[in-house]
């Protein structure tokens, strides 16, 4: 005759303590099920992005200004948040660079941050390779003191060495463009600004740093298998994938036989509502400042740019 059976057995006496419940088995299946639906979803949103990077980027612009993509632009950070996040971007070059050089936004979009950069540089140029999103920057920024925009490729070295002849030394922005960019293109994109820079500017960028993958990237934004935020679902349709970019990322593309790290730290981007009326969205992110190392051969010196991009 058996005794008590103690508790978390069942009667043959095996431990239930580590078996799942019916409950969460059910929890886990859907959220299978969701995960696979969301991966449906923007594999077919996917589909009509055109194949080349600066063709998307062109696209997207003019879909904008033609007004077949009529949704908030999602990295266009809503007011108030947004003021929050670029006086954080502000202060941290204000105390890490000379600001009495002038200022290259790279990857400026509609050059909403570069009119503000000009608060406290005395010029700010934006450049993009979209000539769209050049048009749309200089029509909604006329006539403002030190701003300026130009349709250019910054992941060209040898376009970044011409304007630096123009220029001269000068720092660089950075915001949101290193996650979207292959590995060479980063690259390339880095060795660009080393030529902006010269001898005395310095780099700020901020980068998305979403921990996992696309999939949390877009969960984090409110994405599901039944819904996907107009906004959001709108960046699927027309733009790259986007990724990390940390502090791992920062030392493959910036490595410190190069570059010497000033400061760097954990940030969030403020987006646009994801829903009408609904608060900014918040995207983890990772913000550095760099200066270059001196060489022995400066890549614009010579008027020829470093092969090593």
């Amino acid at each position: 005759m058996s005794g008590p059976v103690p508790p978390g057995t069942d009667k043959a006496g095996t431990d239930r303590t580590d078996t799942p419940s019916k409950g969460t088995r059910t929890l886990g299946m859907q959220k299978a099920a969701d995960t696979l639906r969301l991966v449906a979803k923007v594999a077919a949103l996917s589909l009509h992005r055109p194949s080349r990077p600066d063709r998307r980027w062109d696209a997207f612009w003019r879909g904008v200004s033609l007004g077949s993509l009529s949704e908030p632009i999602i990295w266009d950070a809503a007011p108030g948040a947004g003021n929050q996040e670029i006086r954080h971007h502000l202060q941290a070059m204000a105390n890490a660079m000379d600001t009495s050089l002038p200022l290259i936004d790279l990857g400026c979009g509609n050059g909403a941050i570069t009119r503000r950069l000009t608060e406290i540089f005395p010029s700010a140029l934006g450049v993009d390779v979209s000539p769209e999103a050049v048009a749309a920057a200089r029509s909604a920024h006329p006539d403002v003191p030190g701003l300026s925009f130009r349709s250019l490729d910054a992941t060209q070295p040898i376009a970044a060495a011409g304007l630096w002849r123009e220029l001269g030394d000068a720092n660089v922005f950075v915001r949101g463009v290193f996650h979207v960019l292959s590995r060479r293109r980063q690259a390339r994109l880095a060795g660009s600004i080393e030529a902006l820079l010269g001898t005395q500017g310095r780099i700020y960028f901020v980068e998305t740093n979403v921990p996992g993958g696309a999939l949390s990237y877009l969960r984090g934004l409110g994405a599901t298998g039944q819904k996907i935020p107009g906004p959001l679902r709108q960046a699927i349709s027309a733009l790259p994938k986007p990724g990390h970019f940390g502090a791992r990322q920062r030392s493959r593309v910036f490595p410190a036989d190069r570059w010497t790290l000033i400061a760097e730290g954990a940030t969030v981007l403020k987006t646009v509502p994801m829903e009408a009326g609904g608060p900014p969205g918040s995207i983890p992110a990772y913000w550095a400042v760099l200066a270059p190392r001196p060489q022995t051969s400066r890549p614009h010196t010579s008027g020829k740019v470093s092969t090593r991009w």
